[in-house]
């Protein structure tokens, strides 16, 4: 892609199964440490890409609220949110990263409504924070179709990945960034 006015590659940092709320300070799950070790290779002062809270969306915060561990689905999203922000605070405290916050991607359909709520939410809290190195990347809205209820076509791949045609959108949104 076209990175403030450079072609930048994007490198792949994989960490499979992380959920934002495995990020809170008490958590020992497995993809918590992980998630570590990666970001720990990562050179410090890096532009990072974070790509995070479709799992929470499709598994972890509504088991929550549907255990009453929540009283709504915007409390459980919030708190989520909490973890995931404070997370992205002590990373760029500690290694000076930019961190890119991209969209969770709206891919399944079963679980659709539930990550428009959390982006949404998600950039309103990004807005408040109003770090100036924990950027929101602003295009989930034009993954979908117009009327907001299904994933545009051309970047269907597998029912649940999204397609890499989809890029441009990231590339869009970072060189929108001031």
């Amino acid at each position: 892609i076209l990175h403030k006015g450079r072609r930048t590659l994007l490198r792949n940092a994989l960490v499979t199964g992380l959920k934002c709320w495995h990020l809170r300070p008490e958590s020992r799950f497995y993809p918590k440490r992980n998630f570590y070790n990666v970001v720990n290779a990562i050179p410090e002062g890096s532009d990072v890409l974070m790509i995070f809270g479709e799992i929470d969306c499709r598994e972890g915060i509504l088991f929550a609220v549907e255990r009453a561990i929540y009283a709504n689905l915007r409390e459980g999203i919030q708190v989520t949110i909490d973890i995931y922000i404070e997370a992205l605070l002590e990373l760029e405290a500690r290694k000076h990263f930019t961190l890119y916050i991209h969209p969770a991607l709206p891919v399944l359909d079963p679980t659709r409504n539930t990550v428009k709520i959390f982006n949404s939410m998600l950039q309103a809290s990004l807005a408040k924070l109003n770090h100036p190195k924990i950027r929101w990347l602003d295009f989930y809205e034009r993954t979908m179709t117009e009327d907001g209820r299904l994933l545009r076509d051309e970047y269907k791949l597998d029912g649940t990945h999204i397609h890499p045609q989809y890029l441009p959108l990231v590339e869009e949104a970072l060189n929108a960034l001031p």
